[in-house]
């Protein structure tokens, strides 16, 4: 019998055991993993007794026991009876599968997803009866469902599955086999992924000859640290051996052997398991805790002071400054945790890219880790369960919750804020960190009674006294660069007034820095690598993070492949952060990547990408906000793709994208009619926004066609044409249903505020006699929503919106001094 510590080296064992833990390993099952379960009629068949079953219960069907296969006899049962009968009847004999100790102690071990080639429900007996099913619920897929993540266990049935009523497909035959393969199935594109990306445990599955995963094994390598295993107490030499070549390590004992071993290797036993269960990387994956003695790891070529993106471990080794907002909003946070009362608030932090607002989230939470503050940070893979992490964080102290790119996910935010009220022992403090233009979509979602604070926006260009912190920080680390040989106020100058990234970058990579980048661009030798560069820098613009199997599927390149090269070729560009890939100039080369992809070349590479990840994208996994959806959602906006590619045309892109999202994507219509709009091509923007509200009736597709009506409405006023009053009432329409569904939605308020604003204006200026009364109607509208969106706003003139709206009620006022009959 092998054991894993005479197998692994100790550098392996030790990745293995960090996995193993923090709940980065796949388990994929194989029949083999079921033999010795029991269902309430005896012990559950493996393939030869099914044909031995299957020819039973069809009598009147040719099916020979001693020579047919499985697959054979499925097809001929089927033939003989039909789909939903051979189904109902696999239901009995695989139905209520109760497997022995060893089995739910592997299944209850902390997996990232669960992986099954087995029809029954051994997988979902087991773990139901696991005490770590109160901390994490497990969510049954089947192979043909539509990708999303929730931060559940996942249990994925490969082959189909007999759970609940209705009948499903499966996938017994060698037809279906073909069928699966040649459909391209998105759970088989996401466990080629996993092969190629993370730690696989591989139980009672052979895979060299299940046709399935012998195709996705040979493109998929594992390439991750903690090494890949294969239980088989069976195996022949020659599979082993072309096992190890493909990058397995093939542990030659039971899975029960096995699975004592990893219990030991790791670490674990009842108790320490239902630790782990409880903690928020299991029950919360998509929160972590930042603890300031396990720093996490440094990829080998991550270098922070080069413009890398900002890790844990670079603010525990003290390489950031500390800049004068973020020393404000620690303090803030200290006083909180030091009052009397720790009642639940936010605090709304306005940043543009690249003035370290990143690196200043993490800064401060290590300063008030120090002060005995538990910090945690959301990574935005999916939208986290409320209530569980309210449960977390209750009777626990001070916790503060820090979100990058809070926006998306502003209305789960307010719920976390509004039941930690309620609940009383629950203290959390969260810092929400956004981009300046997304404040509206941030603070109309944070609706709750709890407390809320927001500083003045970070400084896109540095102070004086910031600069002298930076330049401090790089005298302290031996990292002037250039400045070596200034005095302290030529270093300082250097800084000041500029902002932190340009600044940083500089320093040692000179002015020929940007032209050497250029050149490292055009010697790549693969198309898909300047994709790659591409992608990351757009996704580095809108705050969003992409996954090693976001970018093999966008690519159609294997995950292992995009490892490799992010270790050689690409590693000027691309560094791997754990399963994320990230831009390491952010979207610096943006302009070079384009120029280098030709003309349209990288337009044209965008909209393949997108195509290539649609089947990752659907209405569920958009809900669940994950990554790929995301992504995309953003990579389709007008205004982005306008402003990296102002000379292409962006129509057909959206033309092309027409057979993936056409049909059932509302944002995507909204993109479409905001570009017809831009173009003046108003009879298209009309019909597109109008398409989006019959997909999705929501206030956000309301308040899009309203708008554009109303735009419309002031296009017409500009031309003197009296046909602006008809599209003025049919855009205030779709705004009333808009303010009917979400009254506090300001996004909505502001739209047609500042569109009928603009309008009237227009109106105005025409000087038309006749137009006096329907004007002077709509500003006596206008003022009572502009008044009910003040009492929203307060009186804060830091905020943004606050702002926003003084400016609005300046140019009411100058309309009414024109003479126009106001109210009394």
């Amino acid at each position: 019998m092998s054991d894993l510590q005479s197998l692994l080296t100790t550098s392996q064992l030790r990745f293995l055991k960090t996995a193993a833990r923090n709940g980065s390993y796949h388990v994929l099952l194989g029949a083999g993993a079921s033999h010795g379960a029991h269902n309430p009629h005896g012990e559950v068949p493996m393939a030869k007794a099914l044909v031995k079953a299957l020819a039973e219960e069809y009598p009147d069907v040719p099916i020979n026991v001693a020579e047919d296969t499985l697959s054979r006899a499925y097809q001929r049962s089927v033939l003989g009876s039909s789909t939903e009968a051979v189904w109902r009847f696999l239901k009995k004999v695989f139905g209520d599968v109760q497997h022995a100790e060893w089995f739910t102690d592997l299944i209850s071990l902390p997996w990232k997803r669960v992986w099954t080639l087995n029809v029954d429900d051994a997988a979902e007996q087991a773990y139901g009866s696991s005490p770590l099913a109160r901390y994490r619920e497990a969510r049954t897929i089947s192979w043909d469902e539509q990708f999303s993540e929730t931060g559940a266990l996942e249990i994925i049935h490969l082959h189909g599955h007999i759970i609940g009523s209705k009948p499903r497909k499966l996938i017994f035959s060698l037809s279906e086999y073909q069928a699966a393969a040649q459909g391209h199935v998105v759970w088989d594109q996401v466990l080629a992924s996993t092969i190629g990306s993370h730690p696989l445990v591989v139980v009672g599955a052979r895979l060299l000859d299940d046709p399935d995963v012998e195709r996705l094994l040979t493109r998929n390598r594992p390439s991750a640290a903690a090494p890949s295993i294969v239980v088989d107490p069976r195996i022949s030499a020659e599979n082993e051996w072309e096992l190890n070549k493909y990058g397995f390590v093939v542990y030659k004992g039971t899975a029960e052997e096995f699975t004592k071993d990893w219990f030991t290797q790791v670490g674990l036993d009842s108790d320490s398991l239902l630790e782990l269960a409880q903690s928020e990387q299991l029950s919360i994956p998509q929160v972590h805790e930042l603890q300031t003695n396990h720093p996490g790891p440094r990829p080998k070529s991550h270098r922070y002071l080069d413009g890398d993106e900002p890790l844990w471990c670079d603010v525990i080794d003290n390489l950031v400054a500390p800049l004068s907002w973020m020393q404000e909003v620690s303090k803030g946070i200290r006083e909180w945790a030091a009052s009397e009362s720790h009642k639940p608030r936010i605090h709304l932090i306005y940043g543009s890219r690249l003035t370290g607002v990143s690196s200043g989230l993490l800064w401060i939470a290590k300063e008030v880790r120090s002060a005995g503050v538990r910090s945690f940070v959301f990574d935005r893979s999916s939208r986290f369960d409320v209530q569980r992490l309210v449960d977390k964080f209750s009777g626990h102290g001070p916790s503060v919750l820090f979100i990058d790119g809070a926006a998306d996910f502003a209305d789960d935010i307010d719920e976390l804020l509004g039941e930690a009220g309620l609940e009383g022992t629950a203290e959390i403090y969260v810092v929400a960190a956004e981009l300046p233009s997304r404040n509206l979509q941030l603070e109309a979602r944070l609706e709750g009674a709890y407390e809320k604070s927001v500083a003045p926006s970070v400084p896109t260009q540095l102070q004086r006294r910031d600069a002298e912190a930076l330049v401090a920080k790089r005298e302290k680390l031996g990292r002037l660069g250039k400045l070596e040989e200034l005095d302290r106020k030529g270093r300082v100058g250097h800084f000041k007034g500029r902002d932190v990234f340009s600044a940083m970058m500089e320093l040692e990579y000179g002015t020929g820095f940007r032209k050497r980048m250029e050149q490292e661009i055009i010697a790549l030798d693969a198309e898909w690598k300047k994709s790659l560069i591409l992608l990351l820098s757009i996704a580095s613009r809108g705050r969003n993070s992409v996954s090693l199997l976001e970018c093999a599927k966008a690519l159609n390149v294997s995950s292992d492949t995009i490892v490799r090269a992010a270790r050689r070729s690409m590693a000027p560009f691309v560094e791997v952060q754990g399963d994320v890939l990230v831009a390491r100039q952010r979207d610096v080369l943006m302009g070079p990547i384009v120029t280098s992809l030709g003309n349209g070349g990288a337009l044209a590479s965008l909209r393949e990408c997108i195509q290539n990840l649609s089947p990752l994208v659907n209405q569920d996994s958009l809900r669940a906000r994950n990554r790929a959806a995301m992504f995309v959602r953003y990579a389709m906006t007008q205004k982005l793709l306008t402003s990296i590619f102002p000379n292409d045309d962006v129509e057909k892109f959206y033309d092309d994208l027409l057979p993936q999202f056409g049909g059932w994507n509302a944002r995507y219509w909204e993109q479409r009619a905001i570009h017809a709009k831009h173009q003046n091509d108003w009879s298209r923007a009309e019909s597109f926004a109008e398409r989006a509200v019959n997909l999705l009736d929501d206030a956000f597709t309301r308040t899009t066609c309203g708008t554009i009506l109303i735009n419309k409405a002031d296009f017409f006023a500009r031309q003197n044409d009296n046909r602006w009053q008809e599209f003025h009432q049919r855009g205030k329409k779709h705004f009333e249903v808009a303010f009917a569904a979400d009254r506090a939605n300001r996004v909505t308020a502001f739209a047609y505020l500042e569109s009928a604003m603009s309008l009237a204006e227009s109106a105005t200026e025409c000087n038309v006699p006749e137009w006096s009364s329907p004007i002077a109607e709509l500003l006596h509208e206008w003022k009572p929503i502009y008044g009910g969106l003040r009492l929203v706003l307060g009186n804060d003139l830091a905020l943004d919106s606050v702002r926003r709206a003084e400016k609005l009620s300046r140019r009411w006022e100058n309309l009414s001094q024109k003479g126009l009959p106001t109210e009394n």
